[in-house]
């Protein structure tokens, strides 16, 4: 196989740029349609289009004040359609057996519950009396995560009680920094990253749930922060430039994502050369069993989507990052998580080469 070949397959191992080729295999569009059929903001449908161009996939031609996509030729055509990819409506990504359809099912329960949380109140999941446990409020489980008393008191309405640690403590977030915080919830973490930045400063919140998205932009614009952007956003595809942001944070999240993988390698992606990541998330201490993997409370209290500790740091590294230090709280099991196989893993990695 040569270089051309592997990134020709490469352009198309992904659920967005499949999609989009599915799509133009039934017919040609314009550009400004790709975001409505993929549900992705235009800088990240720009970005697939990119690749798939730059690997002759697809090609674009300006029409006017249009620019039109289309399949490059018919050798391609006719290639893609060998490799089994069928001609699609905007029906969104294709499906690819039963891996593709639990990862949307997960989605769709994260999104409804976070959307819940963030609209009508309430907890994720594991963390309360909806498990068994004593009912907590979001101060005392984010006092008992590491925030201090004046951080909570610096946004209270952005604490959810929706964390797991404080990434932001785990390393300097220094004046002048851009940040992205990766699932950004209503604010906590990005607004005490802010006051770090300072004015001369950056901080971008990534979440893929309006309701949050909506909370977290009311929480900034009601306490003054003019350094903090909210962008709706899956964090397996960023709308973030690359090598755009010096930190990213993130807290309990990626364990509710169902490509680990590609979350890692995407943060990787964006980060500057000498970036850095400051992670607090759910592992698993033990696999769990088929019923508790499809429990949606499970899912939705950060435990169902988990993986085994040693495999989630693997994922780190295969992205890319050097690993610096890795702490651990197994104490959260029994106070937060009814005693259930998982702890709280916190880590601080770095950018380093492939």
């Amino acid at each position: 196989m040569s270089i051309n070949d592997a990134k020709f397959f490469k352009a198309l191992g992904d659920g967005t740029r499949l999609s989009i080729v599915a799509y133009l295999l039934k017919t040609e569009c314009c550009v400004c349609e790709f975001a409505e059929m993929t549900h992705k903001d235009q800088t990240t449908v720009s970005r697939h289009l990119k690749i798939l161009t730059e690997t002759g996939v697809i090609k674009q031609q300006r029409m006017g004040r249009k620019v039109i996509c289309s399949i490059k030729d018919d050798e391609v055509r006719s290639r893609l359609l060998n490799m089994g990819i069928k001609p699609a409506g905007k029906s969104g990504p294709q499906k690819v057996g039963d891996v593709r359809t639990r990862s949307e099912r997960v989605k769709e329960v994260v999104k409804k519950r976070y959307g819940n949380i963030a609209s009508k109140g309430g907890s994720c999941g594991c963390g309360t009396e909806c498990c068994g446990g004593e009912a907590q409020s979001p101060i005392q489980i984010s006092a008992s995560l590491g925030y201090t008393a004046e951080e909570l008191a610096e946004v209270p309405e952005s604490n959810l009680g929706l964390g797991c640690g404080n990434p932001g403590a785990l390393g300097d977030i220094k004046e002048g920094d851009v940040v992205l915080d990766l699932g950004s919830g209503a604010g906590i973490d990005a607004f005490l990253a802010a006051k770090r930045v300072g004015a001369t400063g950056r901080v971008i919140g990534v979440d893929f749930t309006k309701e949050m998205i909506s909370k977290a932009t009311k929480n900034a614009k009601k306490n003054g922060y003019k350094n903090v952007v909210f962008k709706l956003g899956d964090i397996e595809d960023l709308p973030l430039d690359s090598s755009s942001v010096d930190l990213v944070l993130s807290n309990c999240v990626i364990n509710l994502v169902p490509d680990k993988a590609k979350a890692f390698s995407e943060a990787y992606r964006v980060l500057r050369p000498a970036g850095r990541m400051y992670v607090s998330d759910m592992v698993l201490l033990k696999e769990l069993t088929e019923e508790q993997r499809n429990d949606e409370e499970l899912i939705a209290g950060c435990v169902g989507g988990a993986i085994l500790r040693d495999e989630y740091l693997k994922k780190i590294t295969d992205a890319g990052f050097l690993i610096r230090k890795v702490l651990e709280n197994k104490d959260i099991s029994k106070k937060q998580y009814q005693g259930l196989p998982v702890e709280s893993l916190k880590v601080v990695a770095g950018k380093g080469r492939r």
